[in-house]
Order: structure tokens, then sequence, then C-alpha cells
């Protein structure tokens, strides 16, 4: 352990840091060269990873951490095609590195680790997540944050204790068009907005569970299944469609709205708010998969100079019935449109091309003022700036806001589950009309995967 804080020091020390660690390993980087290995973590100022996951979107994962130190990498199916060939590029360039099946023996065997990266279906992000920060370790988790409501206030809880750079992976948040979002929307360039809606035309979604089938060799069944509820394997569930189905993933609404919608939720402040009420006003979830064609409305309460507003969610199939102006402007199947009494704005898929509508308006308003810092290295470099710079600015999306997104949105898949209007507490945590839906705020566990979980 001791280890590990000094190594974080001196990786925080900069410059001079540096020239003192390159200066006191000079002998041992010689014989590293003569020897025709790489250099030393310690020696070029690496971080030690540990990547959640090799095939899929974790494949983001092992691209970006492998200009740091790869020392461990949990992957299910190592067999399959995807994460087979990331293994190979990890140990082409880091012979040592040690491989697992399941993520909890390789937080046991690793406790020096500096970051984390979690690149894992929905049900095992709270899992990874926490057993990293236990360790002290910086931690990127993808989207959505967590699979239930409690484990993002849990993962938020533990962020602030550790002190720690922590990112969900919705990449639009560091981009230039959200802040242009979040800036057009703080100096009132649309006057009171009182409605957002967002259209997803994704179907993640399902019936029922699907059949059980023989278990693929090589796969290890036990720890994909990881917290959720002991069941036989299912060839649609892994590798890909896990997301329909409620035991597993979050539906369309929990995959696509952390992008869609994050600058609603930022420029209009909504994580702020004590309290809201939630609603799946079509589309229901059934014992087993999320809805394919489902409409959700939040209604926000007013908010210091911000009006009260109303934010929908459109996916699949149904659409917002527009007036006649709105059709013409012609959005996509993926986009968020802003109503305010001077003007509207329209963003795409991960809250790009923000622009004002109609376009007249657009070029009367202008740019908005400068209120954001720019993001320089892209949302997974600056996850890495701040793992390896503790004590720095925290990446835009950190944990204390990407979790109160997660939790509004993660609102309306427990709606979707339960059919009725909900009223949430954002301050308390829960639902206060509703404890069916209160029962849905934690999943119980599988024994030996408790940890992070209530007692």
């Amino acid at each position: 352990m001791t280890h590990r804080l000094n190594r974080r020091q001196v990786i925080k020390g900069g410059a001079l840091a540096g020239i003192t660690i390159l200066t006191a390993s000079k002998t041992a980087r010689s014989e590293e060269a003569k020897q025709n290995a790489a250099p030393s973590a310690e020696a070029t100022q690496k971080l030690r990873c540990a990547c959640i996951g090799a095939g899929g979107m974790a494949s983001k994962g092992i691209s970006q951490t492998l200009g740091e130190h790869i020392v461990a990498i949990a992957e299910v199916d190592q067999g399959s095609k995807k994460a087979a060939e990331n293994i190979k590029k990890v140990k082409e360039k880091f012979p040592d590195v040690k491989l697992y099946t399941d993520y909890r023996e390789l937080f046991d065997k690793h406790q020096d680790l500096d970051a984390v990266w979690v690149g894992c279906p929905d049900h095992n992000h709270f899992g990874a997540s926490v057993r990293g920060l236990e360790l002290g370790a910086s931690v990127y988790c993808e989207k959505p944050l967590s699979w239930s409501i409690g484990e993002a206030r849990k993962l938020r809880e533990m962020a602030a204790e550790k002190k720690v750079a922590t990112q969900m992976g919705n990449q639009g948040h560091s981009s230039e068009s959200i802040r242009l979002i979040v800036e057009y929307l703080r100096a009132g360039s649309l006057g009171k907005v009182t409605k957002v809606i967002g259209q997803m035309n994704k179907k993640w979604g399902a019936e029922a569970l699907p059949a059980p089938a023989a278990k693929p060799e090589g796969l290890d069944w036990n720890a994909w299944l990881g917290p959720a509820t002991e069941m036989e394997y299912m060839p649609k569930v892994h590798p890909r469609d896990w997301r329909k189905f409620v035991p597993f993933g979050t539906g369309t609404l929990g995959d696509m709205a952390c992008h869609t919608l994050d600058g609603a939720v930022w420029g209009l402040r909504l994580t702020e708010v004590e309290q809201f009420d939630v609603e799946a006003e079509q589309g229901m979830a059934t014992v087993g998969g999320h809805p394919i064609d489902a409409v959700y409305r939040w209604d926000f309460p007013a908010l210091g100079e911000q009006a009260a507003l109303s934010l929908w969610w459109y996916q699949g199939d149904l659409k917002p019935d527009l007036s006649e102006e709105l059709q013409a402007l012609n959005m996509r199947g993926m986009h968020t449109l802003y109503l305010g009494d001077k003007g509207a704005m329209v963003s795409n898929s991960h809250c790009q091309t923000a622009r004002l509508r109609p376009e007249t308006f657009h070029q009367e308003v202008g740019k908005p003022e400068q209120l954001i810092p720019r993001i320089e290295k892209g949302h997974e470099g600056d996850f890495l700036r701040a793992a390896r710079n503790p004590g720095s600015e925290l990446p835009s999306s950190h944990f204390g806001y990407s979790a109160g997104l997660t939790e509004i949105l993660l609102a309306g898949v427990i709606a979707s589950r339960v059919g009725e209007k909900l009223t949430y507490s954002m301050k308390e945590g829960r639902f206060l009309n509703n404890d069916n839906a209160n029962g849905l705020l934690w999943r119980t566990p599988r024994k030996g995967w408790e940890f992070g979980y209530p007692t």
C-alpha cells in the first residue's frame, strides 16, 4: 500500500519529480534497455491500469490504456474474436500482463493499481467500480454508471470519500457542442425553457428473457452473471443483447439517454432539484425485458430563475407530436429539442451539432459567452490526465455529476417496471409515493457478490 501512495505522489509531482525519478532510475533503465525490455511503469511515470472487459465497449479501455501500463485484464470470454485480438495486442506490449475471467480475483491479487477501466455489461459496473475505488484507484466506467439507483448513489459517495479521478463514459460530455448547449441555456438565449424532448430510434428491449442453451466452451458464465440472479446461459444475452433484458441492462433509455439528454440535465441543473415526478406514459417493462417502443416523462419544479419544465423521451418507433413549425426542423432519429419562449435549439445524439432554430434566430443570437473550460485531451484523455495528477481538476463527467444523471434516467426505468407515476426525492434517494418502486432501488446480489451492497 505504501508503494502505491508513493507512486501517486511521484506522478503528481510534475517535471521536477520526473527529473528525480529519471535520474535515480538511470542505471536500472539502462539495464532494461540492454535486455530489450520495456522500461518499468515507475521509471516512465505510467499509470498501472486494470481493464475489466476486453471485447465490445471494453476495446476502448484497452486502446486508451495501451499507452499506460496494463498490468491485468479480467475478461469472461477470452476466446471471443474481439477480446482475443485485444488481449494479443496487450500481451505483445506487456508480456507480463495477468489474465483473469473473474474480476474479484484480479482485485484480490493486484493491490497497487492506479486506474481501473470498467467496460463490462451494466449489471457488473457497480461491483467492478467499487472494488477499484476500495483500492484508492481512479475509475473510468462506461455508461450508464450503474444498473440501479442505489448503486449510482453509493459510487458517488465512495468517489467523494476516496478523492480520486472518476469518469463515466458519456463521451459527448467533453465536447465543444455540449458546452455551447449549456452556455446557451444559462445565458437565457432561449428564454424560459419549459419543455425538452429527446428522441432515440434504437430498440433495446424484449418481451421476455430468451430460452437457455448450452454454454459456449471457455465462457465463465458465473463471472458474467456477477451479482445477478442465478440462471442458465442464454445465447441472446451474451455477448451482445444483454441491454434488452431487465436483470442485466437498462434498455434504450439507460443506454442512450446518458448521451442524448446530458445537455438538458447539465445545462438546466436538473441534478440539483430536491424532487421530481416521472412516468412511463407508453411502454412497460416485462419481468424479463425492457420496453421496445416507449415514452417517458419527467416533471421538474422551478429552480432559481429556471422555470418548471417537462422532459420527454421517445424511443423506438414512437415520435413526438410536433407543430408544423417544429416538424420543419427536420429532426433526425436521434436528437434533443429544447423549447423556450424565445426560440428553439436542436442537438443530435451525444449532444453534437447544437444549433438554435430557426436559422435566423441562430444568426441573431450569435455564440454565447464562454463559461465552461474546454477539454483539450478528449473524454478519455481527460480522465487519464486527472488520474495522473491527483488533486487536479476532476474530469467533467466525474461520478459527482454522472451519478445524478444516471439516477434521473434510472428513475424512468423503474417507472416502466412499476407502471405508475412516481415522485422521486433526489435529496433522500427514494420514491415518496411507492414502496414497490423503492424495492427496485437496489438488487439483492448473489452470494459472493455482496461487496458494496447494503447489509
